[in-house]
Parts: C-alpha cells; structure tokens; sequence
C-alpha cells in the first residue's frame, strides 16, 4: 500500500489535536477558576482530588494507546476488515473497564480523598467533587477511545467539536451555579456541571463515530477476537505505564506537601492547572508524529518512520522552549486569574523556571517515545519509565522536598530530572534502531511499499 504524508497533512492532525487539549484542560482549569471564587481553600481540596481523576484519565488513554498502535499499523498495511474489528471490540472494552473504575471512584471516594492526606476541613468538599465527577469515568474511557478511532483516520476535527461542546456546557453550568441560577451550590454545583458536559460529550462523539462509513458492524461489540484484544491490552498496559506511575507518583509527591502551608499547597494546584498548556504544542505534533510513524511502519517503511521521528523531536523541542518561557514571562498575570496573594504568585513563577528545563526534557518523550510507542516496542520504554519515575520523581522528589527542606520546588526539580532521564533513553533506543527488531513479527507485516514524504 503506497502512502505519502506532507508537512499539511501532518499539520492536518496536530492543529485540532493541539487545540483539542488546550480546551479539554481547560475544563479542569475553568472548574479551577470558578471554585477559586468561593476560596483558596475550596479550589485546593479540587485541585488535589483531580489529580485522582487524572489517574482515571491517563487510565482511559493507556487504553486507546494500545488500540492507536494496532490501528495505524493495520491502517498502514490496509487492513480494513481488521481494523473495524478492532475499533468496535475496543470501544466494548473500554466501556466496560471504565463502568468498573466509576464504580470504584464513586464508592471509595472518602477513603481516596482521606488518602492523599488532606486537612480535615478540606476533605467534605474533596470528596463530594470526586463522588459527582466519578461518575463520568466510563464516559471518558469511551470518548478517549472513540476519538483515537477519528484521529487515527484523518478525522481530528470531530473530537476537538466535542470539546468545544464540552466547554460550553461546563463552563455555562459553573456561571450558572456561582450566579445562584440552580439549585446545585458551591463545589457540588461545579462537579454537577462537568458531569453533564462529559455526558453530552461522549453521546455526540458517538453519533459521529457512527455516522462514518469504515464497515464498523455494532455486532463486533458482543464478539470479541481474543488475539486482538490481548495484543490492544498487552500494547495499552505497557505503553500506559508510563502515565499510571506518573499519574500516581504527582499522588505521592502532592501528599509530601498536604502537611504545608495553603499558600504551597495552592502554588502547586494553580501552577499545575497551566503549566501543562506550555507544552500542548509539542505534544500534539508528537501524536501527529505518532499516527504518522506507526502507518509508515505498517506498510513497511521502517526508514521513512525513523527520518520522521528524528524531524518531529526538534518542532517538539523547539515549541516546548517557546511555550514555557511564556509561561515564566507571564507567570504574575496566569497566577493573577485565581489569587492575588503575592506568596503564591513568588512560589509559582519559581515552579515556572524549572518547567522550562523539565519541557526540554520532555521533548525526548513526545517525539521519541512516542515513536518507540508506533513501532509496538514498548516493553523497555515501560521498565525505564516505572524505574526512573519512582527513583527520580518519588526518591528524589522526597530527598530535595522533606529530608533537604526545599519544599514544592524540590518536587519540580525531581520531576525535571526524571523528564531528562526517561527523554534520553527514549531518544537513544531511537536512535539505535533498537525497535526495529523484531518488528515484522510484531506487526505482522513485511510490505515494502514506496512512501514519499517531504
């Protein structure tokens, strides 16, 4: 099979999937905002127990990972019957996995919220936002699926018209509730508000899905193909590894800093309410690199795959630099929309700095790694992620913010270090060609169809 992919065609891709992330963590960050208008307090007990429903999160993409793998190789080697297959067994999957963890976050909501170490007065309103936005979990496993259905096809304006609608309905719901307009107050009100969006995202997200002609047949939701569903998890639980042990090491770290002063506490909750934006940019070429990569490689372009990888780390590099020096250049006035206490904004624009050494880092991981991720190697990337996060990011991150007394920046130095250890393997495993090993047996594939790419 003979595909070809200019510089617009991955633009194409990165364009909505940038603008897809900004709106989706502006969901989080507008609910931020809007409960930063009753306290700090408040928005400190939400800031915390949304770090729990990011583990949900990252959970839901470690899912459609593993799927994106096999779906751009069968893509690459055209594979259509396989690949509708696939899309429907792994949106029953998906649905059931995250109907288990709503069920798990709903009833175990006081028991996660007194586990990350809270102050008594806080937990009330942890817990009640956990409880109420829980219940949307099954819904983001399904729309994180879904969408790497439309992605991997072409189809990147479908998920970010979603969003769109997300915001809305969110943002509209938080106005409302801080206006008195319903009858849902305070925390509970805002959680109301993203339960409603997420519930009119993943139902229209579906009606669009389906309405594309792919030779999806809704029976291949009851039958399920056991090869492919073990490959999907085996690809999904290793590659998502990685964002479970970051996910839950940001538990651990932020539970080192509960027993601090509000003021520190608040710092970390608002700096991490943006600081991800720094680096949208980079990430979502990265998952253009992705798609991209892993179609060269199922149709057998190992070289052309390895040349695109190698292009992409420098756009990443280049838009993660420019992205958070911003951040450190305008640190006062980001900090400024939630608090105007002159000691969060000082330990903020602090947290900014080392961003910009830790984004650099991180370039290796959205451009490399990834690509590591397209060509199915991704056992040893799993082994040095679950290593160095814990060593670096937990160890290290407990050494400089407890025993040394550096506090919350510590915690950020750590995470730096660990972001330069996991980008440096990735990149050198790249660039020793060491996933392609093997790699005919993984994708089933031998094609060495022509690709032009320019």
């Amino acid at each position: 099979m003979e595909i070809r992919y200019t510089t617009r065609d991955v633009l194409r891709i990165a364009v909505p999937i940038f603008l897809e992330q900004i709106l989706k963590s502006l969901m989080g960050t507008v609910n931020t905002f809007m409960v930063s208008r009753i306290s700090d307090s408040a928005s400190a007990a939400v800031g915390v127990t949304s770090q729990i429903l990011n583990v949900v999160m990252v959970a839901s993409f470690m899912m459609s990972t593993g799927t994106a793998i096999l779906e751009n190789q069968m893509i690459g080697a055209g594979r259509k019957e396989d690949t509708a297959r696939l899309m429907m067994n792994s949106i029953a999957l998906s649905a059931m996995i995250g109907a288990a963890v709503s069920a798990a976050t709903v009833i175990f909501s006081r028991q996660l919220v007194h586990a990350m170490g809270l102050a008594e007065e806080l937990v009330t309103d942890g817990e009640v936002y956990l409880r109420t936005v829980g219940l949307t979990c099954m819904f983001q496993f399904i729309s994180a699926m879904v969408s790497t259905h439309l992605r991997c096809h072409g189809k990147a304006v479908e998920p970010l018209i979603v969003i769109i609608v997300n915001n809305v309905i969110n943002f509209a719901g938080c106005l409302m509730v801080l206006e008195g307009w319903l009858p849902f107050e305070g925390v509970r009100g805002i959680g109301i508000s993203r339960f409603a969006a997420e519930t009119c995202g993943v139902i229209l997200i579906l009606v669009m899905f389906m309405r594309q002609k792919w030779e999806q047949k809704i029976r291949d939701l009851f039958l399920p193909d056991g090869r492919m569903l073990g490959q999907l998890l085996k690809y999904g639980l290793m590659s998502g590894t990685e964002g479970i042990c970051y996910m839950t090491a940001q538990l651990v770290t932020t539970r080192f800093i509960t027993g601090f002063p509000t003021a520190v506490l608040s710092a970390k909750v608002y700096t991490q309410s943006v600081n991800n934006y720094a680096y949208m940019s980079g990430n979502a070429i990265g998952q253009a690199a992705q798609i991209v990569s892993g179609q060269y490689i199922g149709a057998g372009k190992k070289e052309d795959a390895y040349r695109f990888i190698r292009r992409a780390w420098v756009a990443v590099f280049v838009m993660n630099i420019i992205g958070s020096s911003l951040f450190l250049l305008f640190s006062d006035s980001i900090i400024g929309i939630f608090t105007e206490s002159a000691e969060i904004k000082s330990i903020a624009k602090t947290l900014f700095l080392v961003d910009i050494i830790t984004c650099a880092g991180r370039s290796m991981n959205h451009s490399f790694n990834f690509g590591l991720r397209s060509a199915g190697h991704v056992f040893w990337p799993m082994l040095i992620a679950a290593v160095s996060i814990w060593t670096f990011d937990v160890g290290l991150g407990y050494l400089l913010a407890i025993v040394m007394g550096i506090g919350v920046t510590g915690i950020w130095i750590a995470q730096a270090t660990d972001e330069w250890i996991r980008g440096l393997l990735a990149a050198f495993q790249w660039e020793k060609k060491l996933w392609m090993k093997g790699l005919d047996e993984r994708v089933g594939n031998s094609s060495s169809s022509s690709v032009e790419d320019r």
